[in-house]
């Protein structure tokens, strides 16, 4: 295995540092925009329904990247700290936003003294290929959950062939287990993308038209069509 995830991760934003570093670097700038409006909707409805207003909180953004989720929570009034692994993410967000605080390092060895209102980790967790060190971050974040705090994590939670060198998906047990033994609860399991995001084979010409994939994507959530193991979901879990 050739991954190692510092140097790839701090390459992959130094080339590109905004949406497409932490996305498709393969498609256009306006296709990874589409694909994170739906994520920031899907994650609104989600704090919505648990009726949870950021402003205020503590919130722990893993894997900011290029710091897409540090200012939607800055932009709602949250107090936000990022930790990430990748030395050009925490250079360049400490710049940019100044009023949150950043770390580097590795979530499976961090020690997380702190506690958080929101534990933050969108399509981060799969990108940890080591089983162990897998297991031991979600304990991490997991346990830095605050109580009445929530976890929000993105995956597939299915059993997908492995398609990439820095992708391994898990199944939703396994993410239960430790999230259930660290004391939280699971309150909400819901789609982020379904077109967007997704290899559409013979279909992929549509990647050219993102706005189309958007707008059908957003029906789809909207009707809950398609939602099961073949697509990004959010998993919202809470500690009472």
């Amino acid at each position: 295995m050739t991954y190692k995830p510092q140097e790839f991760w701090d390459q992959r934003l130094s080339e590109h540092f905004d949406v497409r570093g932490t996305g498709e670097t393969g498609l256009s700038l306006a296709y990874n925009r589409a694909c994170y409006a739906l994520r920031r909707e899907t994650l609104g409805r989600a704090l919505k329904d648990a009726s949870f207003d950021p402003r205020g909180k503590r919130v722990l953004d893993v894997g900011p990247g290029s710091g897409f989720w540090v200012e939607y929570y800055l932009g709602r009034g949250a107090q936000v700290t990022g930790v990430d692994i990748a030395p050009t993410a925490v250079k360049r967000l400490a710049a940019r936003y100044p009023q949150a605080s950043f770390i580097h390092s590795d979530v499976s060895e961090i020690e997380l003294t702190e506690r958080y209102d929101v534990v933050n980790a969108f399509d981060v967790l799969y990108h940890i290929t080591d089983e162990a060190k897998w297991e031991v971050a979600v304990r991490h974040l997991a346990e830095a959950v605050a109580p009445g705090g929530l976890l929000l994590i993105t995956d597939v939670f299915g059993t997908l062939p492995r398609v990439a060198e820095h992708n391994v998906m898990r199944p939703l047990a396994r993410y239960e287990s430790i999230i259930a033994a660290s004391g939280l609860i699971r309150e909400s399991l819901t789609p982020t993308h379904h077109l967007l995001n997704t290899e559409l084979g013979a279909f992929r010409f549509m990647n050219r038209a993102p706005g189309l994939l958007l707008m059908i994507d957003r029906v789809m959530i909207a009707t809950g069509a398609g939602n099961d193991d073949r697509h990004n979901r959010l998993l919202l879990s809470r500690r009472k």
